[in-house]
């Protein structure tokens, strides 16, 4: 069947497959460092809920890669606002 939209449907194959790549690397670099973060959190409250002694690593990644992967995502939202705009 046609495609009888006035808008035409994106070719897959029209963008450069290495166009995007500084972005993806942005992109799971801020989810990794999130993820870790959020480990890292999880571990302090749970460490602080049985009333242990928290190993200061965790507590150095909760406030390490908390705020990195925040600025890293706020550079990411920088990143496709200006795509858009070239666009």
């Amino acid at each position: 069947m046609a495609n009888t939209s006035p808008h035409p449907l994106p070719d897959p194959g029209s963008r450069t497959p290495g166009r995007n790549l500084p972005r993806l690397v942005l992109m799971m670099t801020a989810v990794a460092l999130a993820g870790v973060g959020l480990l890292c959190l999880a571990a302090v409250l749970i460490t602080a809920f049985l009333q242990g002694t928290v190993w200061p690593g965790f507590v150095a990644g909760a406030y390490v890669c908390l705020p990195a992967a925040f600025v890293l995502m706020i550079l990411m939202v920088i990143s496709g606002v200006r795509a858009r705009k070239r666009a």
